[in-house]
């Protein structure tokens, strides 16, 4: 475990709701003409060369001066405020595995797509599933979840089609979260500092153990920078599995993190509409989501393109955040058994 850093963390990763007095406006990167038309250059060269979405490269989706301007982006995303909005891309305008090549190559742009489940997923679909699939993994059901980071440097949600209603998205500072323990529940810290073993509900590899062999920080401090990592579901079920509840301090700090993230002040809420894309940080930025009602008509039923993202320029980080063997950018191991992200849990989805 490292050190507990117990100086305050400045800079504007450690945000709070009132930092933005423009709301989503604030964070947004709108498209204009001339980013329509190097998208549509970028979708030629892409289709001319036929790549299959797994190929697609920073490089074979070049973008012209507009590469530019995604470097300050991907720069705001890895040392700046951690979450950023890019407007209009185009979903109107293709088909969809046109949207999805073009989404992926924008994400090239910061990262490289890693899979995020036993299906080897470089691109997901955010779909409510649980008709079929009751005990369908949490970001393919319907309910209200909890703030917590995903498994990768970078996490990004673009809408195809939003929600009838609800499906809110939450984000906050874990920097700014930190700061606020560390102000009025410093002796909280250690136990997150120590972490927990997490289990990794079905979808370790093959040969692997159920749940990590090594305590996942909560909290950690390397390099002169603040990381988090968290789903407290995966913390539930790998002290049920273990047989070790949680001790009475180990649950407090849980439980004040959580607290302290819902509250308004440190909440930033946006609603995202068709054709936004929001990317964040998950070693900075926790997110969460209202449940939600899918749209009467079928053919519009809440509908996100995900992806997660091996930063290309993200800070180092300590060993022991890692969930999975496959390593920082690994992702979830795919499985060949033809398994889906799909685990009966003994607690609650959040």
């Amino acid at each position: 475990m490292t050190a507990v850093h117990r100086e305050t963390i400045t800079g504007p990763g450690a945000w709070k709701s009132s930092d933005f007095s423009g709301g989503a406006d604030d964070i947004a990167f709108g498209l204009g003409p001339r980013h329509l038309a190097a998208i549509a250059e970028a979708m030629k060269a892409v289709r001319g060369r036929g790549l299959a979405l797994e190929e697609i490269t920073r490089d074979d989706f070049a973008l012209g001066d507009m590469a530019g301007e995604l470097a300050a982006q991907a720069e705001e995303i890895d040392r700046g405020r951690g979450i950023i909005v890019i407007r209009g891309l185009p979903v109107d305008d293709y088909c969809q595995a046109d949207i999805e090549a073009i989404y992926l190559g924008i994400g090239a742009h910061f990262g490289t797509a890693v899979s995020q489940s036993v299906m080897g997923d470089r691109l997901g679909h955010v779909i409510d599933v649980t008709d079929v699939d009751p005990n369908a993994r949490a970001y393919r059901a319907r309910q209200e979840l909890s703030l917590h980071t995903d498994l990768s440097d970078i996490a990004s949600l673009l809408c195809i089609y939003p929600a009838g209603s609800g499906g809110v998205s939450r984000f906050a500072s874990a920097l700014a979260i930190h700061n606020e323990m560390l102000a009025t529940r410093p002796d909280l810290l250690e136990p997150l500092y120590r972490g927990f073993r997490w289990h990794r509900l079905g979808e370790h590899g093959a040969g692997e153990d159920p749940v990590t062999p090594h305590r996942v920080p909560h909290f950690s401090y390397h390099g002169g920078r603040l990381s988090c990592r968290y789903v407290r579901s995966y913390i539930r079920e790998g002290a049920h599995a273990l047989d070790e509840p949680l001790g009475g301090t180990e649950a407090e700090a849980l439980d004040t993190f959580d607290e302290i993230g819902r509250r308004p002040d440190f909440q930033l809420e946006l609603t995202l509409g068709r054709g936004a894309a929001v990317f964040v940080n998950n070693l900075t930025v926790l997110h969460a989501r209202t449940a939600f009602e899918n749209h009467g008509d079928p053919a519009k039923k809440r509908h996100l393109l995900r992806l997660w993202l091996a930063s290309h320029t993200a800070p180092a980080v300590v060993p022991e955040i890692q969930v999975f063997t496959t390593g920082r950018g690994g992702g979830i191991p795919k499985q060949e058994d033809g398994r889906t992200p799909s685990f009966e849990r003994n607690f609650e989805i959040g």
